[in-house]
Protein backbone atom coordinates (compact mmCIF):
# COMPACT_ATOMS: atom_id res chain seq x y z
CA UNK A 1 0.00 0.00 0.00
CA UNK A 2 1.51 3.29 -1.07
CA UNK A 3 1.40 5.97 1.60
CA UNK A 4 1.59 9.72 1.52
CA UNK A 5 3.69 10.44 -1.57
CA UNK A 6 1.50 12.65 -3.68
CA UNK A 7 2.71 16.21 -3.35
CA UNK A 8 0.43 18.12 -1.02
CA UNK A 9 -1.52 20.92 -2.67
CA UNK A 10 -0.77 23.91 -0.54
CA UNK A 11 -3.89 25.50 0.83
CA UNK A 12 -3.70 28.44 3.14
CA UNK A 13 -6.49 27.82 5.62
CA UNK A 14 -8.41 30.63 7.18
CA UNK A 15 -8.20 30.27 10.93
CA UNK A 16 -10.79 31.91 13.16
CA UNK A 17 -10.78 35.00 15.25
CA UNK A 18 -8.13 35.86 17.77
CA UNK A 19 -8.43 33.66 20.83
CA UNK A 20 -7.61 35.72 23.88
CA UNK A 21 -10.48 38.19 24.00
CA UNK A 22 -10.30 38.54 27.79
CA UNK A 23 -7.29 39.27 29.99
CA UNK A 24 -6.92 36.12 32.10
CA UNK A 25 -4.21 37.61 34.29
CA UNK A 26 -6.64 39.86 36.16
CA UNK A 27 -6.74 38.71 39.79
CA UNK A 28 -6.86 40.00 43.33
CA UNK A 29 -6.06 38.49 46.72
CA UNK A 30 -5.25 35.01 45.41
CA UNK A 31 -1.85 34.77 47.15
CA UNK A 32 -3.06 35.27 50.73
CA UNK A 33 -1.43 32.93 53.26
CA UNK A 34 -4.83 32.16 54.75
CA UNK A 35 -5.92 30.47 51.50
CA UNK A 36 -5.28 26.72 51.32
CA UNK A 37 -6.93 26.03 47.96
CA UNK A 38 -8.75 27.74 45.11
CA UNK A 39 -10.61 25.50 42.69
CA UNK A 40 -10.57 25.94 39.82
CA UNK A 41 -7.16 27.54 40.01
CA UNK A 42 -6.74 31.13 38.83
CA UNK A 43 -6.35 31.39 35.01
CA UNK A 44 -7.27 27.71 34.54
CA UNK A 45 -8.13 27.26 30.84
CA UNK A 46 -9.66 23.79 31.07
CA UNK A 47 -12.55 23.99 33.54
CA UNK A 48 -15.45 21.52 33.37
CA UNK A 49 -18.96 22.77 32.60
CA UNK A 50 -20.26 21.20 35.84
CA UNK A 51 -17.58 22.79 38.02
CA UNK A 52 -18.26 23.55 41.69
CA UNK A 53 -16.16 26.52 42.79
CA UNK A 54 -14.34 26.16 46.08
CA UNK A 55 -12.19 28.33 48.34
CA UNK A 56 -10.56 26.51 51.27
CA UNK A 57 -9.02 28.42 54.18
CA UNK A 58 -6.51 27.55 56.88
CA UNK A 59 -8.80 28.93 59.59
CA UNK A 60 -12.51 28.41 60.34
CA UNK A 61 -14.87 31.08 59.07
CA UNK A 62 -17.63 33.01 60.75
CA UNK A 63 -20.67 31.27 59.27
CA UNK A 64 -22.65 34.50 59.18
CA UNK A 65 -20.16 35.97 56.70
CA UNK A 66 -20.80 33.20 54.19
CA UNK A 67 -23.76 34.64 52.34
CA UNK A 68 -24.97 34.40 48.77
CA UNK A 69 -24.06 38.00 48.01
CA UNK A 70 -20.49 37.41 49.16
CA UNK A 71 -19.72 34.91 46.40
CA UNK A 72 -20.32 36.02 42.83
CA UNK A 73 -19.71 34.38 39.49
CA UNK A 74 -20.11 36.16 36.20
CA UNK A 75 -19.49 35.34 32.56
CA UNK A 76 -17.45 38.01 30.83
CA UNK A 77 -16.66 39.13 27.31
CA UNK A 78 -14.89 42.21 26.03
CA UNK A 79 -18.18 44.10 25.94
CA UNK A 80 -20.47 42.73 28.67
CA UNK A 81 -20.89 40.73 31.86
CA UNK A 82 -23.71 38.46 33.02
CA UNK A 83 -24.22 37.10 36.54
CA UNK A 84 -24.50 33.35 37.11
CA UNK A 85 -26.98 32.16 39.73
CA UNK A 86 -26.00 29.42 42.13
CA UNK A 87 -25.96 28.04 45.66
CA UNK A 88 -23.40 29.12 48.27
CA UNK A 89 -22.49 26.76 51.12
CA UNK A 90 -19.92 26.40 53.89
CA UNK A 91 -18.28 23.18 55.05
CA UNK A 92 -17.00 23.72 58.60
CA UNK A 93 -15.00 20.48 58.55
CA UNK A 94 -12.97 21.67 55.59
CA UNK A 95 -13.19 25.44 56.14
CA UNK A 96 -14.45 25.56 52.57
CA UNK A 97 -16.80 27.97 50.84
CA UNK A 98 -18.41 26.53 47.73
CA UNK A 99 -20.48 27.93 44.89
CA UNK A 100 -22.53 25.49 42.83
CA UNK A 101 -23.94 27.08 39.63
CA UNK A 102 -27.63 26.41 39.09
CA UNK A 103 -26.98 25.25 35.51
CA UNK A 104 -24.06 23.89 33.52
CA UNK A 105 -21.68 26.62 32.46
CA UNK A 106 -21.45 27.34 28.76
CA UNK A 107 -18.09 27.83 27.07
CA UNK A 108 -16.42 31.15 27.69
CA UNK A 109 -14.57 33.30 30.23
CA UNK A 110 -15.67 33.65 33.85
CA UNK A 111 -14.72 35.73 36.86
CA UNK A 112 -15.33 34.59 40.44
CA UNK A 113 -15.29 36.82 43.50
CA UNK A 114 -15.21 35.94 47.20
CA UNK A 115 -15.65 38.97 49.42
CA UNK A 116 -16.52 40.01 53.02
CA UNK A 117 -15.55 36.61 54.39
CA UNK A 118 -14.37 36.63 58.00
CA UNK A 119 -12.58 34.22 60.29
CA UNK A 120 -14.17 33.27 63.61
CA UNK A 121 -13.61 35.57 66.58
CA UNK A 122 -10.97 33.20 67.92
CA UNK A 123 -9.04 33.75 64.68
CA UNK A 124 -9.92 37.37 64.04
CA UNK A 125 -6.26 38.31 63.57
CA UNK A 126 -6.42 36.34 60.30
CA UNK A 127 -7.94 38.80 57.87
CA UNK A 128 -9.40 37.52 54.61
CA UNK A 129 -9.19 40.06 51.85
CA UNK A 130 -11.30 40.05 48.71
CA UNK A 131 -10.46 37.26 46.25
CA UNK A 132 -11.06 37.67 42.54
CA UNK A 133 -9.78 35.77 39.50
CA UNK A 134 -10.74 34.39 36.10
CA UNK A 135 -10.97 31.00 34.41
CA UNK A 136 -12.10 29.55 31.10
CA UNK A 137 -14.64 26.84 30.24
CA UNK A 138 -13.79 25.33 26.83
CA UNK A 139 -16.28 24.49 24.13
CA UNK A 140 -17.34 20.82 24.19
CA UNK A 141 -18.28 18.95 21.01
CA UNK A 142 -19.01 15.23 20.94
CA UNK A 143 -17.61 14.97 24.46
CA UNK A 144 -14.30 16.61 23.52
CA UNK A 145 -13.03 19.85 24.99
CA UNK A 146 -11.84 22.14 22.25
CA UNK A 147 -8.78 24.30 22.80
CA UNK A 148 -9.12 27.98 22.03
CA UNK A 149 -8.81 28.97 18.41
CA UNK A 150 -5.29 30.41 18.35
CA UNK A 151 -4.34 33.81 17.03
CA UNK A 152 -3.33 33.10 13.39
CA UNK A 153 -0.43 35.56 13.56
CA UNK A 154 1.04 33.67 16.52
CA UNK A 155 0.06 30.18 15.38
CA UNK A 156 1.47 30.54 11.87
CA UNK A 157 4.64 32.39 12.86
CA UNK A 158 6.45 29.14 13.68
CA UNK A 159 6.75 25.68 12.20
CA UNK A 160 5.04 23.95 15.15
CA UNK A 161 2.42 26.57 16.01
CA UNK A 162 0.32 26.49 19.18
CA UNK A 163 -0.52 23.33 21.14
CA UNK A 164 -1.87 24.76 24.38
CA UNK A 165 -3.06 21.45 25.86
CA UNK A 166 0.22 19.72 24.92
CA UNK A 167 -1.47 16.67 23.37
CA UNK A 168 0.72 16.53 20.29
CA UNK A 169 -1.80 18.14 17.92
CA UNK A 170 -1.77 21.83 17.02
CA UNK A 171 -4.83 23.61 18.44
CA UNK A 172 -6.27 24.76 15.11
CA UNK A 173 -5.89 21.25 13.68
CA UNK A 174 -7.52 19.66 16.71
CA UNK A 175 -10.48 22.02 16.44
CA UNK A 176 -11.00 21.25 12.75
CA UNK A 177 -10.92 17.50 13.37
CA UNK A 178 -13.39 17.55 16.25
CA UNK A 179 -15.76 19.91 14.46
CA UNK A 180 -15.75 17.93 11.19
CA UNK A 181 -15.69 14.35 12.46
CA UNK A 182 -18.69 13.52 14.64
CA UNK A 183 -17.96 10.02 15.92
CA UNK A 184 -15.46 9.28 18.66
CA UNK A 185 -13.79 6.48 16.74
CA UNK A 186 -13.30 8.76 13.72
CA UNK A 187 -11.89 11.53 15.89
CA UNK A 188 -9.42 9.17 17.54
CA UNK A 189 -8.11 7.92 14.20
CA UNK A 190 -7.84 11.46 12.83
CA UNK A 191 -5.98 12.57 15.96
CA UNK A 192 -3.55 9.69 15.40
CA UNK A 193 -2.82 10.94 11.87
CA UNK A 194 -2.55 14.53 13.10
CA UNK A 195 -0.01 13.58 15.78
CA UNK A 196 2.14 11.91 13.13
CA UNK A 197 1.89 14.97 10.89
CA UNK A 198 2.84 17.23 13.80
CA UNK A 199 5.83 14.99 14.51
CA UNK A 200 6.79 15.30 10.84
CA UNK A 201 7.11 19.04 11.42
CA UNK A 202 8.98 18.59 14.69
CA UNK A 203 11.40 15.72 14.05
CA UNK A 204 14.59 15.83 11.97
CA UNK A 205 14.49 14.31 8.49
CA UNK A 206 16.69 11.49 9.74
CA UNK A 207 13.60 10.11 11.48
CA UNK A 208 11.47 10.08 8.31
CA UNK A 209 11.38 6.30 8.08
CA UNK A 210 10.29 5.97 11.72
CA UNK A 211 7.42 8.39 11.09
CA UNK A 212 6.44 6.61 7.88
CA UNK A 213 6.17 3.37 9.83
CA UNK A 214 3.86 5.13 12.28
CA UNK A 215 1.77 6.39 9.36
CA UNK A 216 1.60 2.85 7.94
CA UNK A 217 0.42 1.58 11.30
CA UNK A 218 -2.35 4.23 11.36
CA UNK A 219 -3.33 3.15 7.82
CA UNK A 220 -3.53 -0.45 9.02
CA UNK A 221 -5.89 0.70 11.77
CA UNK A 222 -8.02 2.51 9.21
CA UNK A 223 -8.17 -0.59 7.01
CA UNK A 224 -9.20 -2.65 10.03
CA UNK A 225 -12.10 -0.26 10.65
CA UNK A 226 -13.33 -0.79 7.09
CA UNK A 227 -14.33 -4.33 8.11
CA UNK A 228 -16.84 -2.73 10.47
CA UNK A 229 -18.29 -0.37 7.90
CA UNK A 230 -16.31 2.64 9.11
CA UNK A 231 -14.99 4.44 6.04
CA UNK A 232 -13.33 7.72 6.97
CA UNK A 233 -13.16 9.53 3.66
CA UNK A 234 -10.37 12.04 3.10
CA UNK A 235 -8.75 11.06 6.42
CA UNK A 236 -5.10 11.40 5.38
CA UNK A 237 -5.82 14.33 3.07
CA UNK A 238 -7.65 16.26 5.76
CA UNK A 239 -4.92 15.74 8.32
CA UNK A 240 -2.27 16.88 5.84
CA UNK A 241 -4.25 19.90 4.61
CA UNK A 242 -5.02 20.97 8.18
CA UNK A 243 -1.41 20.57 9.31
CA UNK A 244 0.70 21.78 6.37
CA UNK A 245 -1.13 25.05 5.89
CA UNK A 246 1.79 27.45 5.45
CA UNK A 247 4.76 27.55 3.08
CA UNK A 248 7.29 26.53 5.72
CA UNK A 249 5.12 23.62 6.85
CA UNK A 250 4.48 22.45 3.29
CA UNK A 251 8.22 22.63 2.57
CA UNK A 252 8.99 20.44 5.59
CA UNK A 253 6.49 17.87 4.30
CA UNK A 254 8.06 17.90 0.84
CA UNK A 255 11.52 17.46 2.37
CA UNK A 256 10.11 14.59 4.43
CA UNK A 257 8.93 12.85 1.26
CA UNK A 258 12.29 13.40 -0.41
CA UNK A 259 14.04 11.86 2.60
CA UNK A 260 12.12 8.65 1.95
CA UNK A 261 13.59 8.51 -1.59
CA UNK A 262 10.26 7.66 -3.22
CA UNK A 263 10.08 4.21 -1.65
CA UNK A 264 6.92 2.18 -1.20
CA UNK A 265 5.99 1.38 2.36
CA UNK A 266 3.08 -0.15 4.18
CA UNK A 267 1.81 -3.11 6.09
CA UNK A 268 0.10 -6.29 5.08
CA UNK A 269 -3.41 -7.67 5.70
CA UNK A 270 -2.00 -9.44 8.76
CA UNK A 271 -1.18 -6.02 10.22
CA UNK A 272 -4.72 -4.73 9.78
CA UNK A 273 -5.89 -5.66 13.26
CA UNK A 274 -7.10 -3.88 16.39
CA UNK A 275 -3.47 -3.84 17.59
CA UNK A 276 -2.66 -1.36 14.83
CA UNK A 277 -4.85 1.27 16.52
CA UNK A 278 -3.33 3.50 19.18
CA UNK A 279 -6.64 3.75 21.04
CA UNK A 280 -9.16 1.30 22.54
CA UNK A 281 -10.81 0.53 19.22
CA UNK A 282 -12.54 -2.64 20.43
CA UNK A 283 -14.32 -0.81 23.25
CA UNK A 284 -15.34 1.98 20.90
CA UNK A 285 -16.73 -0.56 18.45
CA UNK A 286 -18.79 -2.06 21.28
CA UNK A 287 -20.04 1.37 22.36
CA UNK A 288 -21.31 2.23 18.88
CA UNK A 289 -23.63 -0.80 18.74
Amino acid sequence: MQTRFALIILTILTIGTQANEVDMTVSKGTEQSVISLLAPAPANMNVDQDVVLKAVFSVPLDVTSVQKNNVKLKKITQSQESMIDGEVAYDANENAVTFRPSTLLTDGYYEVEFKSLKATKANKEQQIKEIKYRFYVPEVINGYKLPLNPDPAVNNATLLGVDSNDNGVRDDVERKIIIKYKKQIEIELMMTYAKIDQETLEKPLSEALILERKASRASDCEMYLLDFGIDIKDSVGDSEDFTYNTKIRAKKYIDFNKALSGGVYGGSPADETADACDFDVEQMLKDRK
